[in-house]
């Protein structure tokens, strides 16, 4: 018994995954995309050069302005001197009694009596802080070098209330203020503007060379990688090293300008840890890649802003400090990282669903395209004097393995071969497309053949090329003689082959293994032949006939059919019929492909009243002697 289909694998052998082609469409996408990202990010690097400078040189101008206007427009006013810087007592007024009589005083008069007032309240001050120094006796008496201080200050209050009427310069009342005897926070009581002052001159400021020196550099780098790198570089790969390489470049630049700032002055107000978040944010935002390439290039920044604090801290003992940023610098880059893998996963669904779409849309044309090429390779109905010819072909998918093949030779006798290959699909219709081209070459290389050996030819074929990949066929030849009616055939494991006479039904029954299972003596060469009557009908199907299930599940089975073809209505052609059927009890819902062909016999074609031969002749034989 040869074996059934049912008995091998039902699907060939997975040739080759989407995964490789998904990765290698993937990593395109993100070259292209990186390319364009990469060409933003130096436009906006360049930018961000041009308006840290113009900002750095703008707020330098202001701060100048600032410290002028400071400067020249201070106040002073009246000094009211604290009352604890005087021991708790209060002091005594100098001020002379103003007659009621006299006029107020205006303009240059009353500045110059406010400020005999402002050097009055000083010398009050300094006299109370000298007085606990002078009485060193404890018994309440004066020194006398007191006294002799004392004197020389009255004397220079009794100067300064002569000259009163002269307007000092605001330089000249400042200078006067930051005597080395006056207490600092004496000065910044007295006048405010003073503490203004000594902060705009301690503000550390960039000198313009500098800032020229550290921008040049970074424009080049910048237009280097922008115009003379990326226009050369496609893969990802490329793009992200250049990337890398970049950024790295510039960071480095930027970390050697702020130690430089840092060594020339500690307070300079530049944050090297702040310059490195800025370079990973910015790339982070700009390029997709994943969190560990956009580590690469902050890495090397990390390890020289860690020697530098480490320096710092070495010399100004600030240990604490030290450990605190440490630790809290990885924080500081988490939300980089976490954009980095957001991003990269976002777009890879994103471009997943997009690839999905693109490559059902492409495949579907694809396919359309392989269908109209396998259903070429079948053959057309014929209508010929004695016999005719239709069948009806149905896949599963677009494509699938069924096969017929169908041809008249050069003695008028008419070969039809029915091919099932295993499973259904693209794998199978590929195959189809290779036997097709194999039975060609039997066809022209060996037309004497009949069906055993032309199905032990085919046998040797799939054993060797096919059954590797566990493909698989069920077949069946047959060849009709015209003169005579009789029909030889070779199965090969396929499903019984009805011929539907007025005696009855008659099957066709299986002679050998399928094609590709053995190889050999073991296949055989083993052909059966039977006589037709005028009217007989042969048909011929694939599995997927009686194989079709309804949606319950429920088998269409051989039996059915078997009663079908037994019915004594004969329709106008069987195989339209059939599949009326079968597609009606699957519900639009087909599993396997589904092939039917008919063969009617319709009278025996006799050509000896012409030649005078009872033997069959050729065609061309024939055509001469009816000439």
């Amino acid at each position: 018994m040869a074996p059934s289909m049912a008995d091998l694998p039902a699907e060939p052998t997975e040739l080759q995954s989407d995964r490789g082609v998904f990765r290698a469409e993937y990593e395109r996408e993100l070259g292209t995309w990186l390319r364009r990202r990469l060409g933003q990010l130096c436009v906006v690097y360049a930018a961000f050069q041009i308006l840290s400078i113009a900002g750095l040189l703008l707020a330098s101008a202001v701060l100048e302005t600032d410290e002028a206007s400071i400067t020249l427009h201070t106040p002073v006013g009246p000094i009211e001197v604290n009352p604890g810087l005087q021991g708790g007592t209060e002091p005594e007024s100098t001020d002379a009694p103003v007659p009621a009589d006299e006029p107020e005083p205006s303009g240059a008069d009353a500045e110059a009596r406010s400020d005999a007032a402002n050097e009055r309240s000083i010398d009050t001050a300094a006299d109370e802080q000298a007085a606990p120094k002078a009485d060193s006796r404890g018994d309440g008496t004066v020194d006398a070098t007191a006294d002799a201080t004392v004197d020389a200050q009255v004397d220079a209050q009794g100067d300064a209330q002569a000259g009163s009427a002269i307007q000092p310069a605001p330089s000249e009342r400042r200078g006067r203020l930051a005597e080395p005897w006056a207490p600092k926070v004496l000065q910044r009581s007295l006048n405010p503007g003073v503490a203004a002052i000594e902060a705009a001159e301690e503000t550390f400021e960039i000198p313009l060379w500098a800032l020229v020196i550290a921008g040049i550099p970074s424009f080049g780098v910048i237009a280097w990688f922008g115009l003379v790198i990326r226009p050369k570089l496609f893969t990802r790969s490329e793009l992200v090293a250049a990337a890398t390489r970049m950024i790295l470049a510039l960071g480095l630049l930027n970390f050697g300008f702020e130690c430089a700032l840092l060594l020339a002055e500690s307070d300079a107000p530049v944050t090297p840890l702040l310059s490195i978040f800025f370079w990973h944010l910015t790339a982070s935002l700009f390029l997709p890649w994943t969190w560990r390439e956009s580590l690469k290039p902050i890495l090397p920044l990390l390890a020289c802003w860690f020697l530098l604090r480490l320096g710092l801290a070495a010399s100004d003992g600030k240990w604490l400090l030290f450990l605190a940023s440490v630790a809290g610098a990885p924080f500081l880059f988490a939300p980089a990282l976490i954009l980095c893998y957001a991003r990269l996963r976002w777009h890879q669904r994103r471009f997943k669903s997009g690839f999905v779409g693109r490559r059902f849309l492409a495949m579907r044309r694809e396919f359309l395209q392989a269908r109209a090429v396998h259903e070429s390779l079948f053959p057309s109905p014929m209508d010929l004097e004695w016999l005719r010819f239709d069948f009806g072909y149905r896949p599963a998918a677009d494509i699938g393995g069924d096969f017929i093949h169908a041809w008249v030779d050069e003695w008028d006798r008419f070969h039809v071969v029915l091919i099932d290959v295993t499973g259904h699909g693209l794998a199978s219709a590929m195959s189809v497309a290779r036997i097709h081209g194999e039975i060609e070459r039997l066809r022209d290389e060996h037309p004497e053949d009949g069906p055993a050996r032309m199905l032990a030819r085919l046998n040797r074929y799939f054993h060797r090329l096919l059954s590797r990949h566990k493909l698989f066929a069920t077949g069946v030849m047959l060849t009709v003689d015209p003169r005579t009616g009789e029909v030889r055939y070779a199965n090969a494991g396929h499903p019984p082959v009805f011929i539907r006479s007025r005696g009855g039904l008659r099957e066709l029954e299986s002679t050998t293994f399928l094609l590709g299972a053995v190889d050999g003596d073991l296949f055989g060469e083993e052909e059966r032949s039977v006589q037709l009557e005028e009217g007989d009908r042969i048909i011929l199907f694939t599995d997927g006939a009686y194989d079709a299930r309804s949606p319950r599940g429920e088998r269409f089975g051989l039996d059915r059919l078997r009663d079908i073809l037994a019915r004594q209505a004969t329709p106008p052609k069987w195989p339209a019929y059939l599949m009326r059927l079968i597609e009606t009890y699957e519900a639009g819902m087909p599993e396997d492909d589904l092939l039917i062909a008919e063969i009617a016999f319709l009278r025996r074609r006799s050509i000896s009243s012409v030649t005078g031969d009872e033997l069959p002749v050729s065609r061309s034989a024939a055509v001469g002697a009816r000439a």
